[in-house]
């Protein structure tokens, strides 16, 4: 018998559906409340300067680990940190600086909240943001086939740029294109989409289309939560450079969505865990996989029992899809809860899960220290017959620290992070493994069976300009299973492991003035990114083989997008 995935019983994690439903049991309070829910894409500025003013200490209940934010949760943040700002008594110019820019960004959302008319606004639409782009790429990719018709198929996408929503850009230049906006109806109904234009001018990309939707959904407000279909970009848990579970690097799939808007406490005597905000989703996967389209369920709680401790817990089953899908109704609903998750015979799952906390301490100027840990299911592999009982002792790990203001002006922070995934993370020996239909990895990019570490400095070098440099070092080793077969004519005869090193240098500019001539707020954004990789793809000569990328971008944000119909 092969040692695969499908042999191995599945990960289960049923005390978070207690959490779920209490969470649920939140938005019952206020069923007939409702606004205009709009998710702010995971590449926009709004979610740096929300994490400096965190650094700062002014944000009390920022809960990133589940992202994106609504512009309306965005605006709530803002005024709590103006408010605790104001309390401190402190002059701090860069702190007044974001907030003002964050004030002129949500300017709509802000005055639904001091005006108290968040519920129920009026009928509206807005364009919220356009941005063009140029990226110049060159260098292999990486790419994952452990067998010939099982295992994992997946690649890299464009050579040091990931998290990218699975944008299709090619060596060499590549133009890009995207709009976003939104219109609110009724009081409760949000529609919204990110359309995208991506390649070259000159060129066609093979089997690419270059106009694609990178969002769109429609959004349901009922209370605290919000309920949508479309697709949506997901992030979540503790990472920085990369998320170990769910991230943006493939396209994000057509799914049915529940989250919360605004963090809320759980009721009853739950209400001692703190606010918490969570997330639930249930779609499709996708892509070239020899059995088609397996359904996907995940979920997410994260909460602040302590005002400087946050903990969370997350878990998602891949499951059905051709040849897996030999159940009945309760079948169904047993691989989704995860109580029945079926067996290899008949209908295989594939289930990750994890625990992820986060230690602040205010005195050590912000300091904070994050550590998650992820399993997948492959748990008695490591301890047959007790391994089902166990779950955290095959697993993946992502930690490290962030120390917000290195310097005593607060506008110096510096960041470790390493990330380390077993050799099985993202893999399964049929059509279960953790890719999407662009082909890209649905959470790290890296794959199974590597490490990196990541070491970033970045500083306000005014009120207006952010600049980081990151080292960072990466080793990848080719044996996810010593039985599984790798094809000869990807990998060649012998394999080796490979290793990286390499450099990123990112720069943003916040233009805070509109021009009257451009009514619009102006961002500039550029990354530099170089590496030298040793065995690209476990194979070849030894030696050392250069990849490098370069992006340019500007982004408009009108001034008076919104306008209210009536």
């Amino acid at each position: 018998m092969k040692l695969g995935r499908s042999a191995r019983p599945e990960l289960r994690w049923p005390p978070i559906f207690v959490l779920v439903l209490a969470a649920a049991l939140t938005g019952s309070q206020a069923a007939l409340a409702s606004t205009y829910v709009v998710f702010i894409p995971l590449d926009d500025p709004i979610y740096m300067q929300l994490e400096t003013l965190d650094g700062l200490g002014l944000l009390y209940t920022y809960l990133p680990e589940l992202k994106p934010f609504s512009r309306v949760e965005a605006a709530r943040l803002t005024l709590e940190a103006e408010a605790n700002l104001e309390l401190n008594n402190q002059p701090d110019p860069l702190a007044r600086s974001l907030i003002a820019d964050l004030r002129a960004k949500l300017a709509v959302e802000i005055g639904w909240i001091e005006k108290n008319r968040e519920d129920g606004p009026p009928t509206m639409a807005a364009l919220d943001r356009i941005e063009a782009e140029y990226a110049y790429s060159s260098g292999s990719r990486r790419f994952w086939l452990t067998s010939n018709d099982a295992g994992i198929h997946a690649q890299e996408e464009t050579t040091l740029m990931p998290d990218a929503d699975g944008m299709p850009i090619g060596s060499g230049s590549n133009e890009i294109a995207r709009a976003s906006g939104w219109a609110g109806l009724g009081g409760f109904l949000t529609l919204y989409g990110e359309p995208a234009l991506a390649g070259g001018i000159s060129h066609q990309l093979p089997n690419t289309d270059r106009v694609r939707l990178l969002d769109g959904e429609a959004v349901v407000s009922m209370g605290d939560w919000a309920f949508s279909f479309g697709q949506e970009e997901m992030w979540w848990g503790e990472g920085h450079f990369a998320s170990a579970t769910q991230g943006d690097n493939a396209a994000p799939i057509v799914a049915v969505r529940a989250q919360t808007v605004h963090p809320k406490f759980f009721p009853g005597f739950l209400r001692y865990l703190g606010e918490h905000r969570s997330a639930f989703f249930f779609g499709q996967m996708d892509g070239p996989r020899p059995f088609l389209h397996p359904w996907i369920f995940g979920h997410l709680t994260v909460f602040k029992p302590l005002p400087n401790f946050e903990m969370g817990f997350d878990r998602a089953i891949a499951f059905g899809g051709y040849g897996n899908d030999h159940y009945n109704f309760t079948g169904f609903l047993g691989r989704l809860t995860g109580i029945k998750t079926g067996n290899p015979e008949h209908a295989n799952t594939n289930s990750r899960g994890g625990v992820f906390l986060k230690f602040r301490f205010p005195h050590w100027r912000g300091l904070m220290v994050y550590q998650e840990i992820m399993g997948e299911d492959n748990l008695s592999y490591e301890i047959p017959g007790i391994g089902r009982f166990m779950p955290l002792l095959s697993v993946s790990y992502q930690g490290g620290f962030y120390l917000p203001r290195l310097t005593a002006d607060g506008r110096t922070g510096l960041r470790f992070e390493y990330t380390i995934l077993e050799p099985n993370n993202s893999v399964h020996d049929d059509s279960l493994y953790w890719s999407g239909s662009s082909k890209y990895l649905m959470g790290d990019p890296l794959g199974p069976n590597a490490s990196r570490v990541d070491v970033e400095i970045e500083r306000w070098v005014t009120l207006k300009d952010r600049a980081s440099a990151t080292v960072f070092w990466t080793d990848r080793a080719p044996t996810y299973d010593t039985n599984e077969p790798y094809p000869a004519e990807f990998y060649g005869p012998s394999l080796t492991k490979e290793s990286s090193i390499g450099a990123t240098f990112d720069f943003a500019h916040f233009n805070q003035l509109a021009n009257r001539l451009l009514p619009a707020r102006v961002w500039i954004e550029g990354q530099a990114s170089f590496e030298c990789v040793d065995h690209l793809n476990y194979a070849g000569p030894a030696g050392w083989g250069a990849r490098s990328f370069l992006s340019v971008k500007l982004g408009l944000r009108p001034v008076s997008a919104a306008l209210a119909m009536h």
